[in-house]
């Protein structure tokens, strides 16, 4: 797989272990880095100059510093979406799209013991992840979430297996947006082999296991159902 169609992977999902422009490797987003996109995703979109800002700020999380780097269309496609999510929150990806995005995924990844998810266990997901990162991830307020948000909502699932018991206990308290803070030091993502979730360590190792095997029309493919399903593509 060619280093733009690499990044154009990371850039929707970050779901496995991909080369980095330095060579190097390249996890799942760390705790940090989900915390500045937190920050970064404050900042209020009321124009295509904000969304483009707001792209190119969240994109270097990712790894990538030279937006030249991207296949033609990608940035803007991106901005376009979410500059019409900040204007309409009818164009707000629905928790039932983002299950069934989850779904395909565990599909093609041929996860051994996939989890089934449904829009109610988004909801549930997105309002707990909120209480840690309230404007990357829409509150259950909210009547869907942001185009990137939904991206790194992904890798999050992937990365966690889904949605596990801790987060359905977690959502039984019920905590205001913002309102949970976690210590750095321990709010590190486990390594791969250490994880301590076994369904996570599957998703991990099977998106891994599946990313590194596609040609390059295979990845567009791919890429392009995941953008279907989630009608991110650009709109006239």
């Amino acid at each position: 797989m060619d280093i733009h169609l690499r990044f154009f992977l990371l850039l929707l999902l970050a779901p496995a272990l991909l080369a980095s422009p330095a060579g190097g490797p390249h996890l799942f987003l760390s705790f940090q880095a989900l915390q500045r996109l937190d920050a970064i995703s404050a900042s209020r979109i009321e124009g295509p100059e904000d969304a483009a800002a707001y792209i190119r700020n969240a994109v270097a999380e990712f790894g990538i510093a030279d937006l030249a780097l991207l296949p033609d269309g990608v940035e803007s496609s991106l901005a376009a979406a979410e500059l019409e999510a900040a204007k309409d929150p009818g164009r707000l990806i629905s928790d039932d799209r983002v299950a069934e995005a989850f779904n395909f995924l565990s599909d093609e990844f041929r996860v051994a013991n996939p989890q089934r998810l449904t829009g109610a266990d988004i909801l549930l997901y997105r309002g707990v992840k909120a209480s840690m990162f309230p404007h990357l991830y829409s509150p259950k307020t909210v009547g869907g979430s942001r185009p990137l948000g939904t991206l790194i909502m992904l890798d999050t699932l992937i990365y966690e297996g889904g949605v596990m018991d801790g987060i359905r206990k977690a959502a039984l308290l019920d905590r205001p947006p913002g309102s949970l803070k976690i210590d750095q030091s321990r709010g590190a993502r486990a390594a791969l082999n250490t994880s301590p979730n076994p369904a996570a360590r599957e998703y991990q190792r099977a998106s891994l296991t599946y990313l590194a095997q596609l040609s390059p029309s295979q990845a567009r493919s791919f890429a392009n159902r995941l953008t279907t399903i989630l009608v991110l593509a650009a709109r006239n």
